[in-house]
Order: C-alpha cells, then structure tokens, then sequence
C-alpha cells in the first residue's frame, strides 16, 4: 500500500489529498463530482438490497451528507478505482467517527456490475483498514452486514472482521426485518524485533524465520499481532550485511541498517530503536541462543501491566568466560545502577513503546541499555525462558569488550564511583593521620626505636597510587564529558534497506 498526500492539515484537509494506491485499484478522496455515481451506485437495487436505508437516493441527500458528515469529520469518504484507467467503480467510507474512543464504522459498496467478483472489495478492505488505523488513528472498527450476504461477509472477514454477535430482525426503511451480524475489528499490537548483528550471516535467516513462526502460531493462538523486524549490522567482518539486505529483499517487513564502522551492541540497539514503529519492541541476539520462538511469553508479560520484561534463563549456554563478565555486569548494575536484586537482566527482553521513545532522548556517545531502562521505569519484570547452545561460531564479546561494557555503565548512569572514591580518600587520609599519631607517641614511648625506610616506603607508594587511581577516575569523566560535548556519535549509518527492500 502506497499513500500519497500531506497528512500534516488536519483530518478534512488531509483526506482531499490523499491516494492509497493497491495492486489493482486506488483510492481517492470523494469529491463533489462524484455525485452522479453515488447517486446511480445507490439506487441499484444489488447495492440498495443491503442497506438498511432503502429509500430513493438523490443529489440533494447526497450533497447533505457532504455538508454534515464529511466536511465535519465526522465521515471520511473514498471513491474505489480501477488502478489501470481509473474508472470509478465504487465506495468505500467510515461514519461516526469518535476520535476520542478512536472508533468508526466501516460501510463499503461496489456500484459497477462489470466490477463485482474480481476481488475489489477485498483489497479495498485490506487498504482502507490499514488507512484508519494507521494515518486516522483509529483503534477499532465496527459493522453491520446482513447474514445473507455470504460474498460481503467472507470480504470482511479476510480484512480481520470477527463475529461479534447476530442483530434479529433488523427492520429496514422499507419495512423489512432481517438479522445482521456486528463485526468488529480491533487494531492489533505491532512488535518490532530489533537484532544486533555481528557475524551472523549463518544464523540470521533462522533466526528471522523463527520470529516469522512465532507470529503465526501467537496469532493461531488468538493473539494476533503485526510485526517488523530491523536487523543492524555492526559493521561486521563477513558478508552479515549482504545477508541482511536479501531478506529485507524477500520481505517487506524487515529494515536493514548498516553501521560504518563497530559501535558494539549498545549502539547497534539505539540505531535500531530510531527505526522502530511498532507498539512494543523486543530486542533479541543474532545467534539463535535466544529462543524466538518463546517471545510469546515477553509480550504476556507486557500484557500484564510490565513496562520491560527480561527474558530468565534457568540455565545459560554462554562459556565460562562469557558468564563471568554476565555477572560481572550484573553485580555492578546492582550497585551502580540500583537494579533490584532479584531483576535478571539480558540481552533479551520486550519494552513498551514509551519506554525505547525515552531511551532515544539519550544522544551520548556511551550507550548502555541497562541503565537507560532503569533510570526510566521500574515496572520491571523476568520470565524464564530456555537458552540454547550457540550452533555457529563464537560469541564477539571479547575481555576488552566485557570491561568496556562493565566499565560504560557505570561510569555513564551513576556518581557512586566517585563517592566510593571519596570514602577511600577519606579513608586512607584518615589512616595515615592516626598512623602518624601513632608513629609520635611511639617514638616518645620509646625513643630508641628507627624511623623505617621501608614503612614510609610502603605509605608513600600506597597513597600515591590511591590518589592516581582516583584521578584516572575522574579524568574518565571528564573525558567523557569532553567527548559528548564535541557531540561524539553514538553511531554512523553507512546505508540502510528500507522495507521494500530498496537501498537508500
């Protein structure tokens, strides 16, 4: 779908310029030209049968309808063409429109005989749903459809209208009473995946396909949802980007992004969230040891009131090495950063919306997720969730990457370094004035006893790289001050691939 028109003038003024373009028709806003057809579409007896109002349809009616329903918003009107002449064919329209309960109902109807039967009523669905809970802003749809009408019903039902109940005995204008079914169709959750990628051109295509079954099997489950997927390669050494570029190539819901040169995890994430448009985003790694497949349970967390969900692992898959510099991270978020004890934190979880909208505010050139979603909200909350043995390759987290990372977030999130700094100054100030009170009434005590070379050795070297220790410190600070003040990038875009699968 294709929507051409300034959507910045208000809902009247917008609808008059707006194009939705299909596969085989396009929608254009209805105009008072338009008048003849309506007027000839809605007497035919095919098209007046189902509706409820059946009396003779004039120019004059119509033209009130314009005057009181669409030019006050409270209706919004579209003329259905067929995309190679442009020949009219139809209708298609939402009335009573409530902006603050976000809600419309949806009437559609395809005036030229020639035209019925080849699907047009369809794709106009699909279009115009898209439309109203998109660019309208609406979160809900309503209808109302004769049970007879088999064809109108088996349309709207592959748009996404459910069965909500049957109205007996609808009484129409013409004294007619037949039994109508209220469909509705409410506006499903988008989630947007976002992955970091780092030599992952073996393992990305299964784990895109293992997001792609997730969907399907949460929406056979009743829990329908839309979803994107934004993969960011950070600059990796193999052909992780080509990869990337083919799958956005194959599926219109995947956004590549490719970094300019390595900014780490933390800062492939943010490059990611500037590209998200969905209702919930949930991060997840390019190796398949986070289980895809389970992100059912991350968005049942959400559904229960979280505002960030981390997924738990019962037993984790990473090397010894790698666990170590988790708990690392782990301890010094605790201390550092306030993280409750009991709050497992992972490279896996889903956040709301306003949740990542916060994040994105932070333009430092440091990064650290962990800290952004805790200086942020504390309706945190863990599910567990299986981790699973790394299939191809080794993980990219080297010693100087794992301290970098400890070291990042502590240093960008909290001041508690420097006042442990100036307990330990304190401290060993306070030390070394007792021990040279102690040093005096020594001597007086027994005057006999030496100075020790060695001792005042020992005092000296101690101090000394205590006071150096705390003003590499303090010069970390400063230095990063220094560098987000020449407004350091968190990252470089080098290309991106939209989703259609074209480079930009």
């Amino acid at each position: 779908m294709r929507v051409d028109g300034n959507s910045g003038k208000g809902m009247v003024a917008d609808m008059r310029e707006v194009r939705i373009t299909g596969r085989h028709i396009v929608l254009r806003q209805m105009e008072y030209t338009d008048t003849d057809h309506i007027v000839a579409w809605r007497n035919k007896e095919r098209v007046r049968s189902h509706f409820i109002y059946r009396e003779t349809f004039t120019p004059k009616g119509h033209e009130n309808w314009i005057h009181t329903m669409v030019e006050t918003g409270k209706a919004v009107q579209f003329i259905i063409c067929e995309k190679e002449t442009l020949r009219p064919v139809g209708s298609v329209y939402f009335r009573d429109i409530d902006r603050n309960k976000k809600e419309a109902e949806y009437g559609i109807f395809i005036g030229e005989d020639d035209a019925v039967g080849k699907g047009y009523g369809s794709e106009t669905a699909c279009l115009a749903v898209k439309y109203a809970f998109g660019e309208m802003g609406l979160d809900k749809l309503v209808l109302r459809v004769f049970t007879d009408n088999e064809a109108a019903v088996r349309s709207y039902e592959r748009a996404g209208f459910v069965r909500e109940s049957v109205l007996e005995a609808v009484e129409c204008s013409d004294g007619e009473k037949k039994d109508m079914f209220f469909m509705t169709l409410v506006k499903a959750a988008k989630i947007s995946f976002v992955i970091p990628c780092y030599r992952s051109e073996m393992t990305l295509p299964k784990v895109v396909e293992e997001i792609r079954t997730a969907m399907k099997g949460l929406g056979k489950a009743g829990k329908p949802y839309d979803h994107e997927i934004v993969l960011v390669n950070d600059c990796s050494p193999d052909d992780t980007f080509g990869t990337i570029r083919r799958l956005a190539e194959e599926d219109g819901k995947i956004i590549g992004i490719n970094l300019a040169r390595n900014f780490g995890q933390h800062a492939a994430l943010m490059a990611g969230f500037h590209y998200v448009s969905g209702d919930i985003v949930v991060c997840l790694d390019d190796d398949g040891q986070t289980p895809a497949d389970e992100v059912g349970k991350l968005l049942e967390g959400i559904e229960q009131g979280s505002d960030v969900v981390y997924a738990k692992y019962e037993h984790k898959k990473h090397s010894l090495f790698r666990n170590f510099g988790s708990l690392v991270n782990e301890e010094m978020a605790k201390v550092m950063l306030g993280k409750p004890k009991d709050l497992y934190v992972s490279s896996y979880f889903a956040a709301r919306r306003f949740v990542v909208e916060e994040m994105k505010r932070y333009t430092n050139a440091f990064p650290y997720v962990i800290g952004l979603v805790l200086r942020t909200t504390r309706r945190i909350s863990n599910v567990t969730v299986t981790h699973r043995e790394r299939e191809v390759g080794t993980s990219g987290y080297t010693l100087g990457k794992l301290f970098g990372l400890w070291f990042n977030g502590f240093t960008a999130f909290s001041v508690k370094p420097l006042r442990i700094a100036m307990v330990i100054g304190c401290t060993c100030s306070a030390a070394g004035f007792l021990y040279g009170i102690y040093t005096v009434i020594k001597k007086f005590v027994n005057p006999d006893v030496p100075m020790g070379f060695s001792s005042l050795m020992a005092a000296i070297v101690f101090m000394g790289g205590m006071m150096m220790v705390m003003l590499g410190l303090v010069g970390e600070y400063v230095g990063r001050m220094y560098i987000s003040m020449n407004s350091s990038p968190q990252y470089v875009i080098r290309e991106t691939v939209n989703e259609n699968g074209q480079e930009k």
